[in-house]
């Protein structure tokens, strides 16, 4: 009989340093998968540069927030910039504002000088949210929706006549959510020109160009989308013979 209890008393300490032993392997894989998942989010980084964003974040769409301290304007080409005070998504009202801003371009929009005038009075000083979506040599071009009554800023300035639809980016063009948005824009310029907002109410010689130009996108943008639903019927139709 005792020698029976030793044996069983034996197996129960085994039983619980294995049981032990799978726990501290189960809390370790815990801690590393949260480690993984920490550094691919990276919540507490505070992003002052474009090319800080990491890759994954252009892929997924992750919106980032953030605050518009400034429009940055230059003589030239170069458009104007939104300087963006970055959130982090952990413990950003910890932190005091950098002095050194995220320079964010608002995509496929070109911007005039009312639209400036319109971006510092309405825009600077609130809280956005923008969606990356290409990283430029001194900016990151982003889809940018504010967090007060205005929606899609790009969009808001198209349909204020205060900006055009520029080019399509073709770098962009299997991206469905640029796409969609490109498509909004499209049809925000076709709402302000009919209303005669801002630049549509003037009837310069630079009106005829502009309107060569906007036909030659629009046109762009037809064969492209024509040109996507094509392979996606084709595609389709393979899956269906292959089945």
């Amino acid at each position: 009989m005792d020698d029976e209890r030793h044996w069983f008393e034996k197996y129960t300490l085994l039983i619980e340093r294995n049981i032990k032993g799978v726990q501290y392997g189960i809390y370790s894989v815990a801690v590393l998968g949260l480690a993984v998942a920490l550094r691919s989010v990276r919540p507490f980084k505070k992003f002052t540069s474009p090319h800080e964003i990491p890759v994954g974040f252009l892929e997924k769409h992750v919106t980032l927030a953030g605050k518009v301290v400034c429009v940055e304007t230059s003589i030239g080409s170069s458009p104007p910039l939104l300087l963006v005070d970055h959130h982090p998504v952990v413990g950003w009202q910890l932190r005091q504002s950098a002095k050194k801003c995220l320079p964010v371009h608002i995509s496929s929009v070109d911007i005039l000088n009312n639209g400036v005038s319109w971006l510092q009075h309405v825009v600077v000083g609130t809280n956005i949210r923008f969606t990356p979506l290409r990283v430029n040599p001194e900016s990151l071009s982003c889809i940018i929706n504010s967090d007060t009554k205005f929606g899609n800023v790009g969009v808001d300035l198209v349909s204020l006549g205060f900006a055009s639809v520029s080019s399509l980016d073709f770098q962009l063009e299997k991206d469905p959510v640029y796409m969609q948005y490109y498509k909004q824009l499209l049809a925000a310029e076709n709402q302000a020109e009919k209303r005669g907002m801002g630049m549509w109410a003037d009837n310069s010689d630079g009106w005829v160009a502009h309107q060569w130009r906007r036909l030659w996108d629009r046109l762009s943008f037809a064969l492209l989308w024509r040109k996507m639903q094509q392979k996606s019927v084709g595609r389709q139709v393979v899956k269906m013979v292959k089945g």
